[in-house]
């Protein structure tokens, strides 16, 4: 009879835990990337060059001042690694088919400036890590919580395992683009 009890209060622990961790671990899987699509690319020259694989499609745009993109300010990145961006639209934010452009730069000491050029001004968020091994895999812990730095557009404080919303970390872009600072906290 004891025993019984015992496992009802192990079931009802998991199931307190799988629906705290679900939405970590959605944002946790948005942050991956598509295999097969490493095979259809050769690497770029940076990549070759780094020992990194990062391909032309994910390249950064040139900063232009003036023109209509978003200039990244990403703050807290260490040498080594890939940094990646991502940008979204309100629609689908945080999720696979909502992502409208993907960014990968060899990751380098300091604040990194890195351009997204946009085909219209509106409203965004960018959503980004430091990929510290360069294996194209953000790392997560056993509670699905990044264990590599990341960090969201305007910066949202998030306190509890939650994703965080567009309300929080959307931003307005007009048709001069606007500049931004993403600083990354590493858990």
């Amino acid at each position: 009879m004891k025993s019984n009890t015992y496992l009802t209060k192990f079931a009802n622990a998991f199931v307190m835990l799988a629906l705290i961790s679900a939405p970590t671990l959605a944002m946790a899987q948005n942050f991956g990337d598509d295999d097969d699509e490493k095979a259809k690319d050769t690497r770029s020259a940076i990549g070759i060059e780094t020992g990194l694989e990062l391909y032309p499609r994910d390249k950064d745009d040139t900063c232009v001042p003036g023109a209509l993109q978003i200039r990244v300010n990403v703050h807290n990145v260490s040498d080594g690694g890939i940094l990646k961006l991502e940008l979204f639209g309100e629609n689908n934010f945080l999720k696979r088919e909502g992502k409208l452009r993907r960014i990968r730069v060899p990751a380098q000491n300091g604040p990194q400036k890195v351009c997204i050029n946009l085909p219209l001004p509106g409203e965004y968020a960018v959503v980004g890590y430091h990929d510290k091994n360069g294996d194209r895999r953000l790392k997560k812990a056993w509670n699905f919580k990044p264990k590599e730095p990341y960090g969201l557009s305007r910066n949202p404080e998030i306190k509890s395992l939650r994703l965080p919303k567009f309300s929080e970390t959307g931003f307005y872009v007009p048709m001069e683009g606007i500049d931004i600072d993403i600083h990354l906290v590493d858990l």
